[in-house]
C-alpha cells in the first residue's frame, strides 16, 4: 500500500511538472557559462539568466547577464560588470562598463557607456562617450559626443544636470551644468548654469551665463550673455550683464548693465545702463544711456543721456549731455552746443539749460 501511494505521488508530480509552461520553470534558472552562435543555438535558452561569463558569435539572448558579457551583438533584459560587443550592446537597465564599436542601446544606465558610432540611453547615471551621436533622455553626470550630445524626450521635460559637450551640438531640453557645443549650443527650455558655443549659444530661459562667439540667445535671460557679435535676450533681461560686439538686444531690461560695439538696444523699459561706441535706444530709460554718437528714447529718460553728438527724449527727468539734445519737456539740465525743449517758451538755447 504505501509503494502504491509513494508512486501516484511521484507520477502526479511529474505530471504537474510537465504541464507546466517552459519560461514558468525557468525564471529563476541561471547558469555561470553560456555560449552560442546565435539565439537559436546555443547552450541554454533566453530564459535563463547568466551569472559570470557568456561568449557569443552573433546574437545570443538572455533574461539577464551579470558579468562578463564579450560578442558580436550582446541582448539582455539587466546586465551588470563589463559588456563588450563587436556591433552592438542592448540590453534595459545596465550598470557597469559598457562597450561597443557600433552601437549602445540601455533604457538605463550607471557607470560609462561607450560607442565609436552612436549611443542611446534612457536615464543615464554616470559617463556617456560616443565617436559621433550620443544620445539620453536624461543626464545626470557627463555626455560626451564625438559630434553630437543630446538629451530629450517626448513631453520636453528631459534633465541635464552635470556636463554636456558635442563637436558640432550640444543640446539639451533642461539644463543645470555646464553645455558646450562647438557650432550649436542649444537648451530648449531652461539654462541653469554655464552655456557657450563656438557659434551659436540658444535657451528659452538663462539663468547664468551664456556665451556665443557669433550669437547669444535667450527668451528670458538672468545673469551674463555674452555674443561676439550679438547678444539677444527676446522678453526680459533682468540683473544682466548683456554684450555683444555688434549689438545687444533685450525686450525689456531691469537693473542690467548693456554693452555693444555697435548698437545697445531696448525694446521695452531699460532699467539699468545701456553703454554703446554708436547708439542706444530704449522705449523708456530709468538709469542712463551712454554713446560715442546717439542715445534715442522713445518716451520718458529718468537718468541720464550722454552721447558725443545727438540725445533724444520725449521728456527728459535728469540730464542730457552731447553737442546737440532735444526733449519735449525738460525737468532737469540739458548740456551741449544747441539745447532743445520743444514745450518751452524758448525752445532752442545755448551750452547751457536749467528748466524746473
Amino acid at each position: 500500500m504505501k509503494r502504491a501511494v509513494f508512486f501516484l505521488f511521484v507520477l502526479t508530480a511529474c505530471t504537474m511538472y510537465a504541464a507546466m509552461p517552459a519560461e514558468q520553470t525557468l525564471t529563476h534558472v541561471s547558469t555561470p557559462f553560456q555560449l552560442g552562435f546565435d539565439e537559436k543555438h546555443s547552450l541554454y535558452p533566453k530564459e535563463y539568466g547568466v551569472h559570470g561569463l557568456r561568449l557569443n558569435s552573433f546574437f545570443v539572448e538572455n533574461r539577464f547577464m551579470y558579468g562578463l558579457d564579450i560578442g558580436f551583438w550582446n541582448v539582455s533584459g539587466d546586465a551588470g560588470g563589463l559588456q563588450i560587443a563587436v556591433y552592438r550592446n542592448e540590453t534595459h537597465n545596465f550598470g557597469g562598463i559598457q562597450l561597443a564599436l557600433w552601437n549602445a542601446e540601455t533604457e538605463d544606465v550607471r557607470g560609462l557607456q561607450f560607442a565609436t558610432v552612436t549611443t542611446d540611453a534612457g536615464d543615464l547615471y554616470g559617463l556617456q562617450l560616443t565617436g559621433l551621436l550620443g544620445k539620453a533622455r536624461a543626464v545626470h553626470g557627463i555626455q560626451i559626443g564625438g559630434l553630437s550630445a543630446v538629451s530629450e524626450s517626448e513631453n520636453d521635460d528631459a534633465r541635464t544636470s552635470g556636463f554636456q559637450a558635442g563637436l558640432y551640438e550640444a543640446r539639451a531640453e533642461n539644463l543645470t551644468g555646464i553645455q558646450l557645443g562647438g557650432i550649436f549650443s542649444e537648451t530648449e527650455w531652461n539654462a541653469n548654469g554655464l552655456q557657450a558655443a563656438v557659434l551659436f549659444a540658444e535657451s528659452r530661459y538663462t539663468r547664468g551665463i551664456q556665451l556665443g562667439c557669433l550669437t547669444a540667445t535667450s527668451q528670458e535671460a538672468s545673469g551674463i550673455q555674452i555674443g561676439g557679435l550679438m547678444a539677444r535676450s527676446e522678453i526680459n533681461a533682468h540683473g544682466i550683464v548683456q554684450a555683444g560686439l555688434v549689438l545687444a538686444r533685450a525686450g525689456e531690461m531691469e537693473g542690467g548693465l548693456q554693452l555693444s560695439g555697435i548698437a545697445s538696444n531696448v525694446i521695452g523699459e531699460s532699467r539699468g545702463v545701456q553703454i554703446s561706441v554708436i547708439s542706444t535706444m530704449a522705449a523708456s530709460v530709468h538709469g542712463t544711456e551712454i554713446a560715442g554718437i546717439w542715445n534715442y528714447a522713445f518716451e520718458d529718460v529718468n537718468g541720464a543721456q550722454a552721447a558725443l553728438v545727438y540725445n533724444h527724449a520725449r521728456s527728459v527727468h535728469g540730464v542730457q549731455i552731447g553737442l546737440f539734445n532735444y526733449c519735449e519737456r525738460l525737468d532737469g539740465l540739458q548740456i551741449g552746443l544747441v539745447n532743445i525743449v520743444r514745450e518751452s517758451s524758448f525752445p532752442a538755447a545755448p551750452l547751457l539749460r536749467f528748466d524746473f
